[in-house]
């Protein structure tokens, strides 16, 4: 492996090119630093641009604008979803800041559905009391990352870094970062030195057998911030989406909730609609509680999956507001959703705790960010509510600007440590195996304790390398997040949101 001798130096660098990460850029574009030409960002991809859970995202971003809805019923929604495990001061920012954040998206570029009299059509989604829901078809995430690229390609004074990994991160004495870079198709590694660093690098979905995730979330970020000290938290309040596509071995496409809010029912293998035995919500209950009816219901059948109907949606409807998940399943599964039941079962999805930052999306480690799905920013509390992830990655992209610009103190570049040991790991599988199994949507102590028994197993019995290898190095990430969330789960003592252990009331 080449280090390359050439090191750069910003004031910023943003790792993530999702919407939080591209928010924060295009919000620190907009301060009358950076039009001066006196702040200098650097913006590190993992893979291309697009390749994000972003641009996978389908149903859309929650903001009240109906007649009739108001913030204090989003604030409650929230909440409630959230099983009170939120930080109520920061709904009560998010909510309110959301008319204002969807304002800039559409100044940014981002179109929005409409209905036949020209008003935004906003749709209804499990745990919301009114429709509240912008989309663009069933892909919000797309038209978004699009739109957010379109700006970010017109900016001066962005370095950016695409097919490149993080590898290491080094914080010196007087707080500068140094970060290591990975650049995938030259094989060499790099340095770049900030003052300020933040991580949007997204979830960890990688962790598990079945997820509707990218292959890059592989928890990168929340490594490289426990390892630099800051405080992780509620790593096991891990999110299930209730419907992924089930297909046998492999990764799950998503089925978009807006589907079940536009009528779609959830049906057992004798063809019943169960739902309204679990909860009086039915479809539209929060996504813990129907992931959870729904592994109820396997378990007393003999088909590994329950059925989606959404045969009595209209036709226009699901040619209109869901062409992508109608194409995937006739090309995935040969379905046709208006007229065949649609396989799905629970699939890993959405991160809620992570790295612990304040208001203004600083961690423990001063000068050190995380915004998006890699932070705990106490929004979504033991559960997200459905479409606030979008809005809180643009949300504390925003709220990040006024601590991100302060104290630009000079500093002298210092070395940065190159050896980075690393896991050498044959086996991804069974850390993800593991996962599913043991830390899935239904718990138990006796499960969590074999699980991080054999993690610990697997990691004192691999072998410490300092050659660096990609591969070596997300299964480093994911083994040692893995152990995070396991011990996590051990240390919960109530059963909140989307956290159940049979043995805990």
């Amino acid at each position: 492996m080449q280090f390359n001798s050439m090191s750069k130096s910003f004031d910023i660098v943003i790792v993530g090119s999702g919407i939080a990460g591209l928010s924060t850029l295009l919000y620190l574009s907009e301060t009358d630093v950076f039009k001066r030409g006196k702040l200098s960002v650097c913006l590190i991809a993992k893979g291309s641009l697009n390749e994000t859970n972003t641009n996978w995202a389908q149903g859309g971003i929650a903001a009240v604008n109906a007649i009739g809805d108001n913030f204090d019923k989003h604030i409650q929604d929230t909440l409630n979803a959230g099983a009170y495990k939120n930080n109520t001061a920061i709904v009560e920012k998010v909510v309110k800041a959301a008319p204002g954040l969807l304002n800039d998206l559409i100044q940014w570029g981002t179109h929005f559905d409409k209905n036949n009299i020209g008003q935004y059509d906003l749709a209804k989604e499990g745990g919301h009391s009114d429709a509240r829901i912008w989309h663009k078809e069933d892909q919000t995430g797309k038209e978004i990352q699009d739109a957010l690229l379109q700006n970010i390609y017109l900016l001066p004074n962005v370095h950016i870094f695409e097919h490149a990994c993080v590898i290491n991160v080094h914080q010196h004495p007087n707080q500068f970062f140094g970060t290591q870079v990975f650049e995938k198709n030259t094989k060499t590694i790099s340095t770049i030195f900030s003052k300020k660093l933040v991580l949007a690098t997204g979830g960890v979905g990688m962790l598990y057998d079945k997820t509707t995730n990218q292959q890059i979330a592989t928890g990168d970020g929340i490594y490289l911030a426990n390892q630099l000290g800051a405080v992780i938290e509620n790593m096991s309040f891990i999110q299930f989406h209730p419907t992924g596509l089930f297909e046998k071995g492999q990764i799950s496409f998503l089925i978009s909730e807006a589907l079940r809010g536009a009528g779609a029912v959830l049906r057992n293998e004798q063809g019943e609609a169960f739902m309204i035995k679990y909860d009086e919500r039915k479809e539209l209950a929060p996504r813990d509680i129907v992931s959870r009816a729904i592994t109820s219901e396997i378990a007393l059948q003999s088909k590994p999956y329950v059925y989606l109907d959404a045969t009595q949606i209209e036709t226009n409807i699901l040619d209109t507001h869901f062409p992508s998940i109608k194409i995937a399943c006739q090309h995935r599964v040969g379905l046709d959703i208006g007229k065949d039941f649609i396989p799905i079962v629970p699939v890993q999805h959405y991160s809620c705790g992570g790295v612990k930052v304040d208001e203004h999306g600083e961690t423990t480690i001063a000068g050190l960010f995380a915004i998006g799905e890699i932070a705990s920013t106490g929004l979504h509390g033991a559960n997200r509510l459905a479409s606030n992830s979008l809005l809180e990655a643009i949300a504390f992209a925003k709220f990040s600007i006024p601590k991100l610009l302060n104290q630009f103190d000079s500093y002298t570049l210092q070395a940065t440590k190159a050896e980075i040991p690393l896991f050498k790991i044959v086996d991804r599988n069974k850390i993800q195996h593991l996962m599913q199994e043991y830390a899935g949507i239904v718990k138990s102590n006796k499960g969590l304790e074999d699980a991080l028994k054999q993690l610990n197993e697997i990691k004192s019995n691999s072998e410490i390398e300092y050659v660096f290898n990609l591969v070596d190095f997300e299964n480093t990430c994911l083994l040692e997040v893995a152990i995070l969330l396991i011990k996590d789960a051990l240390s919960q003592t109530a059963n909140k949101g989307v956290f159940y252990n049979v043995d805990l009331v």
